[in-house]
């Protein structure tokens, strides 16, 4: 049986897909994580875990995407974003022996894209 934790959480950001300014657009994105210690009958300790969420999100608050250095070459679209983060993500929670399993992104709550390297979760929206 595989045991894991769900977090959400939300950042403001800009992004254009062509690079045109006057095409620059605003969401709330939003993150979900999916996520177990690797040793899974400890517990997470969700304020250190929260902790390096947040200061690596920090980054892309309130921010132009397509101005940050990741995406100067990589548009900037939930895809992209999505696989960025996740990478990123994975490498920082294994520091605390944290393994993140899947992680969704979305714009809105009609589209979100999900990656995973080991098994598909439900999403947010799922209905069952």
């Amino acid at each position: 049986m595989q045991k894991y934790y769900k977090y959400q959480y939300r950042f403001n950001a800009s992004h254009s897909f062509d690079y045109i300014k006057e095409h620059e657009h605003q969401h709330t994105f939003t993150i979900t994580l999916y996520v177990s210690k690797v040793n899974q009958s400890e517990q997470i300790m969700f304020f250190d875990f929260d902790k390096v969420v947040n200061e690596y999100l920090k980054q892309y608050e309130y921010s132009v995407l397509n101005e940050v250095p990741v995406f100067a070459h990589l548009v900037p679209n939930i895809e992209n974003m999505g696989n960025v983060f996740y990478d990123d993500l994975k490498f920082l929670l294994k520091k605390l022996d944290i393994n993140l399993y899947q992680l969704d992104i979305s714009e809105n709550p009609l589209s979100t894209y999900q990656i995973s390297s080991r098994i598909h979760l439900p999403t947010a929206y799922h209905d069952s």
